[in-house]
């Protein structure tokens, strides 16, 4: 079933289950950045989907890394990072 379309490029189920999860981590951790932060992060998930991404983590990854975010990875709550010696 196809359930979603952008400028000629649909997606498929999987798809957007992949960009929906992507875009709701990358909304909860980046939000904070600047006014509109999810219309932006919606473009830069869209736009690495038309592109194959299908991996919610590398979606999250290439909004991140437009956002300035250095290793890309889901940050480490404060009381893990003191865990984890970091």
């Amino acid at each position: 079933m196809i359930i979603a379309a952008n400028q000629d490029v649909w997606f498929d189920d999987a798809a957007t289950s992949a960009m929906g999860e992507a875009f709701a981590h990358a909304c909860k951790t980046l939000g904070n950045f600047e006014s509109g932060a999810s219309v932006t992060i919606a473009d830069l998930i869209i736009q690495a989907a038309r592109n194959g991404g299908r991996d919610p983590s590398r979606l999250y990854e290439h909004v991140s890394k437009n956002f300035g975010v250095e290793d890309g990875l889901m940050p480490v709550p404060h009381t893990a990072k003191s865990w984890l010696g970091r």
